[in-house]
């Protein structure tokens, strides 16, 4: 049936999963986007701001395990967010990645009232956001993790499947979600080439995670990384054997991998 797979939870289903999970978190809207985001405040209000950015398809559903994680809510304040386009921001209006670090500046602005350090952890097209957040360079912005990101041109894989999405002959067949997802997969070489040259001035630590049999972000992403970030600031893990979906079949791995970068950068 078309627009079955939506990818996003709405706000009942969240706080049913909260009342069944026992870990509560704000469910929370930005209406100048339009931009949901989920939020759990750490007592501890001088904690450091993990934010979490998914991919295409996505929401802030990808990342409910992590806003969850008795491990990260110690030390932590966790903003996940859903994209512009996607799960309840705006959903199946696609936003070029400028947009979506100007909606995700403003939002910091607004919860970060003291000052705290934030910490971006984005996943494949989310880890390209929070690439280029990084080279912009804004003020709250303590570190980067990006987990498989898109960040090459040159490394652009495409697939038949995602032209169902794009030509309009069979455009209605899929969900908004899908239709974002292409309408971003179909922009995004386009897009990378208009900051491709800027990578150098980052100025902020950066953790590139990748494994290295990733069929749908090819793992050369890794060397335009080496190549471009400044080596300073540059960290990569290369995870042996795993594709693409390394947050959520490695979740533990991930957590323990942003609680050492995080400690390394204090």
């Amino acid at each position: 049936m078309p627009g079955c797979f939506s990818f996003r939870d709405n706000d009942k289903s969240l706080y049913r999963l909260m009342e069944k999970q026992a870990s509560t978190f704000e469910i929370n809207y930005l209406e100048a986007y339009p931009l949901r985001w989920l939020w759990y405040e750490n007592p501890d209000k001088d904690a450091p701001i993990l934010l979490f950015i998914h991919g295409a398809p996505g929401s802030s559903s990808a990342f409910l395990s992590y806003i969850q994680d008795d491990t990260l809510r110690a030390q932590f304040s966790i903003l996940v967010i859903d994209r512009l386009g996607y799960g309840y921001s705006g959903y199946g209006n696609y936003q070029a990645i400028p947009q979506q670090f100007e909606a995700i500046d403003t939002l910091i602005k607004k919860v970060n009232a003291n000052q705290q350090n934030v910490y971006s952890v984005g996943h494949s097209y989310g880890g390209t956001i929070a690439g280029y957040i990084a080279i912009q360079d804004p003020e709250w912005l303590k570190g980067t993790v990006m987990i498989a990101p898109a960040i090459d041109p040159e490394q652009e894989k495409y697939f038949w499947f995602g032209k169902l999405a794009l030509y309009n002959s069979t455009r209605w067949m899929v969900s908004k979600s899908l239709r974002v997802a292409a309408d971003e997969k179909y922009s995004h070489e386009e897009e990378l080439r208009t900051f491709v040259n800027q990578w150098d001035k980052i100025n902020s630590p950066i953790l590139h995670i990748h494994g290295d049999k990733d069929g749908l972000v090819p793992y050369g992403n890794v060397n335009f990384s080496l190549q471009n970030i400044p080596k300073k600031w540059l960290e990569v893990k290369t995870i042996s054997g795993e594709g693409h979906l390394i947050p959520f079949t490695k979740k533990e791995k991930m957590v323990n991998e942003i609680l050492k970068f995080i400690g390394n950068n204090e």
